[in-house]
């Protein structure tokens, strides 16, 4: 039973309750009372991909997980798809060749190293400082940079 309910999307429709407007109780009454009105909206991609997210769709996390952000109805362009990667990357204190191979396909896709410290910058307040120190040394070597020489 928690089986099926946990894979079962509600792909329905959303309502919109729109602003109160008077109607006369009969015509020709003065008797005027206030109502709403309720309108239905198709559920679009981007939420139905949401739902069933949210829900543990097995179909859904595999098809995200294997295609990142193709499987979403409006991906993102290349290179910011990748810097967005490369935070998450960062985030999580992923090892320096997870790292290379992110800014290496970033660089590919057009980022600059200047941008792609950025994200480390970006990404600071939310992961800390001790994340950050301890991932900027792994970030330089995946860009490319000895910060081990003496300047």
């Amino acid at each position: 039973m928690f089986a099926e309910a946990r894979t079962t999307v509600w792909t329905g429709v959303r309502r919109r309750i729109l602003p109160l407007r008077r109607v006369s109780a009969s015509p020709g009454s003065d008797d005027e009372r206030q109502t709403s009105v309720t309108t239905v909206a198709p559920v679009d991609e981007t939420e139905r991909l949401l739902r069933r997210l949210a829900l543990n769709d097995e179909e859904s996390v595999g098809m995200v997980l294997a295609s990142g952000s193709e499987a979403a109805p409006a991906p993102l362009l290349p290179k910011v798809d990748l810097l967005v990667q490369l935070g998450a990357l960062l985030a999580l204190g992923a090892a320096t060749s997870s790292l290379r191979a992110t800014v290496d396909r970033a660089i590919e896709a057009g980022a600059t190293e200047t941008e792609i410290v950025g994200v480390l910058v970006a990404v600071a307040p939310a992961v800390g400082l001790a994340r950050v120190v301890s991932t900027a040394p792994r970030l330089a070597m995946a860009i490319g940079y000895d910060i081990e020489a003496d300047e």
